[in-house]
C-alpha cells in the first residue's frame, strides 16, 4: 500500500508557478508567499543551538563546519526551485544513465538503505522515499531545515559530513552527495567514508555546480570575459572568497578522485548544462532559464556576505556588480550554469 504524503509546509510548485512565458522575471520563487518554514517550527530555545543572525540573514552555528551560506527560508527556497530544474533537467532525481533503480530494487529478506548527505531541506530524500517505499533512506545535515513530518521510511539526523558516522561499515546501498563540496574540508576523507559505509556493489552519486561563468556548446565564439565579464568579475570574487574560508574555489574533480581509490568501478562522469536566462528557443528550457535567472539572483545574495566579508569588494561596488550581472541575464543569450555529476559502483 502507498504510504501517504505528510504534510509539509511548502512542497508542491512547479516551475510553471516563476513567471508567465511572456511575463517578466520576478524577484520570489515558487512557494515563497507560504510563511509556515521548517525552521519557524523550531521552539525559540532551539535556535542559539542550530542557528546564528548575522546581517539580517540567518547561518548556522555549528561551531567547525565551514558552510558559509545561509540557511534561512529565502535560501531554502532557493535549493528547492534549484532541486526542481535539476529534476527536470535530469528527468529523473539521478543521472538517465545511473543504475538507481537496479541498486535500490527489492531483495527479500534484506533491507536497503539510502544515505543523503548535506540533505538539506531534504527534498531529494522525501522525493526518492516515495519512489522507493520499500528503501530506508537515512539523511544527514548540520541544520534542522528538512521537514519535521518525514515518511515514515526516512530519518532526518542532525550529523557533519567531516566526522564520520556512526553507522556499521557496508550498510548503505547508495550515497548521494549532491552540492557539499563548501560543507566538507577533505572529499578525499568524505570518498573514504563512503567506501567504509557502502556495501559492494553500491552506489555513489555526486553532483557539483561549476563555481566559473559559462556559456552552451553551441556558442563556440563568446567567451566568458568578453561577452559576461560582470558574471566573469563575480566569479572570481566569489573563488577568492572560498579560498579565504579555505574552501575550494572550484569543485573538486571527483571522477579522478574515485578513480585514485582503487575502490570504485564503472565511474560515469557527466555534464549537465542549465539555461541562464530566457535565451533558449524551445519553451520548456526557456521556461527553465526563467526560472534559473532567479535562482542566480537569489544565489547573489546568499554569497554576499562571504565575499564582503573577504574585504576584497565593498558593499556598493557588489551591489553596483549585481545590477551589471543582472543586466547580463537579461541580454546575453547561451549562459549555463554546468552541473556536474559522477556515479560509481564500489567493488
Amino acid at each position: 500500500m502507498p504510504v501517504p504524503a505528510p504534510p509539509t509546509a511548502a512542497d508542491d510548485y512547479t516551475l510553471d508557478d516563476e513567471e508567465s512565458d511572456d511575463g517578466e522575471a520576478e524577484s520570489r520563487y515558487p512557494g515563497a508567499e507560504l510563511s509556515d518554514s521548517d525552521v519557524e517550527e523550531l521552539h525559540p530555545d532551539d535556535f542559539p543551538t542550530y542557528f546564528s543572525q548575522r546581517n539580517g540573514r540567518l547561518f548556522h552555528s555549528h561551531v567547525t563546519s565551514p558552510y558559509p551560506l545561509p540557511v534561512d527560508t529565502p535560501e531554502q527556497e532557493r535549493m528547492n526551485v534549484q532541486h526542481r530544474a535539476l529534476v527536470e533537467l535530469m528527468g529523473a532525481h539521478y543521472p538517465e544513465n545511473c543504475p538507481v533503480a537496479e541498486v535500490l530494487a527489492r531483495v527479500p529478506g534484506r533491507q536497503k538503505f539510502v544515505m543523503d548527505v548535506c540533505t538539506g531541506t531534504g527534498k531529494w530524500t522525501m522525493e526518492m522515499a516515495r519512489d522507493f517505499p520499500h528503501v530506508a533512506f537515512r539523511a544527514l545535515d548540520i541544520v534542522p531545515i528538512a521537514t519535521r513530518y518525514p515518511l515514515p521510511n526516512v530519518q532526518f539526523t542532525m550529523h557533519d559530513a567531516n566526522t564520520p558516522t556512526s553507522y556499521a561499515d557496508g550498510t548503505f546501498d547508495l550515497i548521494h552527495a549532491r552540492s557539499v563540496t563548501m560543507a566538507v574540508t577533505s572529499y578525499r576523507a568524505l570518498i573514504t567514508e563512503s567506501l567504509r559505509l557502502l556495501r559492494p556493489g553500491g552506489l555513489f552519486l555526486s553532483g557539483e555546480w561549476g563555481r566559473y561563468p559559462s556559456f552552451h556548446p553551441s556558442f563556440t565564439t563568446h567567451t566568458p570575459s568578453t561577452h559576461a565579464p560582470a558574471l566573469s568579475t563575480f566569479f572570481a570574487y566569489l573563488q577568492s572568497a572560498l579560498i579565504h574560508r579555505g574552501l575550494p574555489p572550484v569543485s573538486p574533480q571527483i571522477a579522478p578522485l574515485l578513480a585514485r581509490s582503487g575502490a570504485f568501478t564503472a565511474i560515469t562522469p557527466d555534464t549537465y548544462c542549465v539555461p541562464l536566462g530566457a535565451w533558449p528557443r524551445p519553451h520548456a528550457l526557456r521556461r527553465l532559464g526563467k526560472a534559473f535567472r532567479v535562482v542566480f539572483l537569489r544565489y547573489l545574495a546568499s554569497v554576499r556576505p562571504m565575499i564582503l566579508a573577504n574585504g576584497g569588494i565593498g558593499e556598493t561596488a557588489f551591489d553596483e556588480l549585481r545590477v551589471r550581472v543582472e543586466n547580463e541575464l537579461d541580454t546575453v543569450a547561451g549562459l549555463v550554469c554546468v552541473f556536474h555529476t559522477v556515479h560509481a559502483r564500489r567493488i
